[in-house]
């Protein structure tokens, strides 16, 4: 085996394993900036008003026109 090639192969490998080391880095630290506190109890669905229901008269004039 020539030794350049067994160098860039290892150069290679060493490269690939730098690149990974520095994107696990990465996303541990974004995932423990994102994370500050406890989650919202109850999911993250917003309270909604009701939507106020409309007099009967006003029913009846839907339906008749």
């Amino acid at each position: 085996m020539d030794t350049q090639l067994l160098t860039g192969v290892l150069t290679a490998l060493a490269t690939l394993g730098g690149l990974a080391i520095v994107l696990a880095f990465a996303l541990w630290t974004a995932a423990s900036a994102t994370t500050s506190g406890q989650a919202p109890h109850g999911g993250i669905r917003r309270d909604l008003t009701p939507l106020p229901q409309p007099d009967a008269d006003e029913t009846r004039e839907l339906v008749l026109r």
